[in-house]
C-alpha cells in the first residue's frame, strides 16, 4: 500500500511548508498565464507550464486537477482582481453616469495593461467546457449586478428614473466585452482611452435616456 507523501513541518530557508505550497501555487499561476495568455489554452500543456514555472508535473497536480482547472484558477484570479478595481471606481464620487464610465476605465486600465489578462479572461476561456461557460455567464451576471445596485441606489437619491435596468446593464457588459475581444484579436494600437470611447459611444446613450432630471 502507498503511504501519501508527509511533508516536513519545520520551515525551510526560511518559509513554512504552507508559506511553500502557495509560492509554488503563484508560479503555477504566472506561468499557466504566460501559456494561456500567448500561446492559448488549446495549445498549452501542462509540461509546458511546469518547465516556464520550474516545477515538476507533481506540483502541478496537487494544486490543479487538469488544465481546465487551471486555466479556471487563472481566469478567476484576474476577475477577482479586476472587480476590485470596478468595485473601487464604483464607490468614488460623481454621478451614476460618471461612476459607471470610472468603472469601464478601471476594468480597461487592469486587462488592457497586460495583453494575456483580456485574452484569457475573453477569448481562451470561451468554449472549453459546460463549466466554464457557466462560470463566465456567472461572471458577466455578477457585474451586471453590481452595475444594477448602484442604478437602484440612483434610483432612491432620486437622479434615475424608476424602471428596471438589469438587462440593460447585462447588455452593456456585453458590448464592452465585444469591443475588448476586437483589440485582443486586431492589432492592439488603441489605447485605454480611444476603447473607452469606442464603448462609450454605445453606454451614454442609454446612461442618459435614464436621468431622472435633465
Amino acid at each position: 500500500m502507498t503511504r501519501p507523501r508527509v511533508e516536513l513541518v519545520r520551515p525551510w530557508r526560511g518559509m513554512t511548508p504552507h508559506e511553500r505550497q502557495q509560492a509554488r501555487r503563484h508560479r503555477l499561476l504566472e506561468a499557466a498565464l504566460e501559456e494561456f495568455g500567448t500561446v492559448g489554452f488549446r495549445a498549452a500543456t501542462v509540461g509546458a507550464i511546469c518547465v516556464r514555472a520550474e516545477l515538476t508535473n507533481r506540483y502541478f497536480y496537487e494544486h490543479f486537477a487538469d488544465r481546465e482547472a487551471a486555466l479556471r484558477a487563472v481566469y478567476d484570479d484576474l476577475l477577482t482582481r479586476a472587480l476590485e478595481h470596478m468595485g473601487t471606481a464604483l464607490e468614488g464620487g460623481g454621478d451614476f453616469q460618471e461612476r459607471i464610465m470610472a468603472a469601464l476605465d478601471a476594468y480597461l486600465s487592469f486587462v488592457m495593461a497586460d495583453p494575456r489578462r483580456p485574452r484569457v479572461i475573453s477569448v481562451e476561456s470561451v468554449g472549453v467546457s459546460p463549466a466554464m461557460e457557466e462560470r463566465r455567464r456567472a461572471v458577466r451576471h455578477t457585474i451586471a449586478d453590481l452595475v444594477d445596485a448602484h442604478y437602484a441606489r440612483g434610483v432612491a437619491a432620486g437622479d434615475l428614473v424608476d424602471r428596471p435596468f438589469r438587462k440593460q446593464a447585462l447588455a452593456l457588459v456585453g458590448a464592452a466585452n465585444e469591443l475588448v475581444i476586437d483589440w485582443v484579436l486586431g492589432e492592439r494600437t488603441a489605447t485605454v482611452a480611444e476603447v473607452s470611447a469606442d464603448i462609450a459611444e454605445v453606454y451614454l446613450p442609454l446612461l442618459r435616456s435614464r436621468r431622472a432630471r435633465p
